[in-house]
């Protein structure tokens, strides 16, 4: 039995076991209190009363009874995901988004903006601060149930101080602290690395559920690592591991913003893709591309995934050949951390049928031990919102360890 199903009888460790059955019932969906029993290895009066406990203040609720054939049918359990809500707040490098979830977590009203704190910083947390006022007037009957403030950035953290380091192409100024912009409602705020959140999202809502030890490739307009080690996410011992996409894979390639050369990022990035799309539209003479461009006076991922699917063999090529690039930084984590499974996600998981061919080949070419090891890969099914549903999965994490003395 895996020890982090194990739960303790002992009278004053009441938090940890509660957490134990939410936790549970969160990532294995509905259950029985006999089910809870046996998984846990807790008696069946300790699952009673904590079960008891938990519907009482409305945390779980009855949903039916279990598919037995014989005998009497247990009643199935169920997390309440309209018990509590969360602030979510996701920064890129071309603005934010903030939302109302619950625990879920599932986004109940979201407000997004394209003030960027590369561009003009006073500005931004302006606006950062008008659009937290309007998501918590959208809560306004439900204020007190607000657990705390999500926070997930393209790049390095002070999560105990609750400050943005510093990141060439997303921050102008060093060290930013949030919490003098968001401190009106006296909520709890907690922040991460976005590629770490984003891998913490998929442990509890995504494939990883069941996982105990996994990555989480984020390829997106960044690309990141998340690192699940024995259930734990590994930030590293100053919090800023995962750093996959300024690691160089070509030692005489162009220069990054982050100083080295030839970094992953520079041709793995859905953003570089983009860029190259762009100069074909130009200078290539593809008709579909330049079309778009005409018409949108811009050029989007998405445009891409359309051309595809509608045959124009140049977006179709270049997605193709994003999914090589992604296939070397496959190998590159699967020979670094032997996990159980690979997790692709962000905005080009979108384009998994472009994909996926070009990154299982280059994993079975590629692969030191690709004769004994079969690894899992899996494509996230949350696209590109994966990084603000990850900012509400931080406060959901911490509240169902029990940090937040709700329950």
């Amino acid at each position: 039995m895996s020890n982090q199903w194990v739960g303790d009888n002992l009278s004053d460790v009441k938090v940890k076991n509660r957490s134990l059955v939410l936790r549970l019932l969160k990532k294995k969906g509905l259950l029985s209190r006999i089910d809870l029993a046996r998984i846990t290895g807790l008696t069946q009066p300790t699952i009673t009363n904590i079960v008891n406990d938990l519907l009482s203040v409305n945390l779980l609720k009855e949903v039916g009874f279990s598919d037995t054939r014989a005998g009497r049918k247990p009643i199935l359990l169920s997390m309440n995901d309209q018990a509590f809500y969360i602030v979510a707040i996701h920064f890129t490098r071309r603005g934010f988004s903030i939302a109302l979830t619950d625990l879920g977590p599932n986004i109940l009203f979201r407000r997004d903006s394209h003030y960027s704190l590369l561009e003009n910083i006073d500005l931004a947390l302006l606006e950062l601060q008008k659009e937290f006022i309007h998501v918590l007037e959208y809560a306004t009957q439900s204020l007190s149930l607000i657990l705390g403030i999500g926070v997930s950035v393209p790049g390095p953290v002070d999560a105990e101080s609750c400050t943005i380091l510093a990141h060439p192409t997303f921050l102008r100024y060093r060290n930013l602290d949030l919490r003098k912009y968001l401190f009106e409602y006296d909520l709890p705020i907690f922040m991460m690395n976005d590629a770490h959140a984003a891998c913490l999202h998929e442990t509890w809502s995504g494939q990883a559920r069941e996982a105990e030890n996994m990555v989480y490739f984020m390829v997106g307009e960044g690309v990141g690592t998340g690192v699940l080690v024995e259930g734990k996410i590994y930030e590293g011992v100053n919090r800023k591991g995962g750093e996959i996409g300024h690691t160089s894979i070509n030692i005489f390639g162009p220069r990054c913003v982050c100083g080295n050369y030839g970094c992953l990022e520079m041709y793995c990035s859905t953003y570089n893709v983009v860029e190259k799309a762009r100069e074909i539209a130009w200078f290539g003479g593809n008709g579909y591309l330049r079309a778009v461009l005409e018409k949108e006076g811009k050029l989007e991922f998405h445009h891409l995934l359309e051309g595809a699917r509608n045959g124009d063999s140049t977006s179709l090529q270049l997605l193709q050949q994003l999914g090589q690039y992604i296939g070397i930084g496959v190998v590159h984590l699967i020979n670094l951390y032997d996990p159980e499974m690979v997790v692709i996600g962000g905005q080009a998981a979108l384009a998994q049928e472009f994909l996926e061919n070009s990154v299982k080949q280059v994993v079975e070419e590629r692969l030191l031990y690709r004769e004994y090891v079969t690894p899992q890969i899996h494509y996230s099914k949350w696209g590109d919102e994966v990084t603000l549903l990850g900012a509400a999965t931080i406060v959901l994490d911490h509240f169902i360890a029990g940090d937040l003395g709700r329950f």
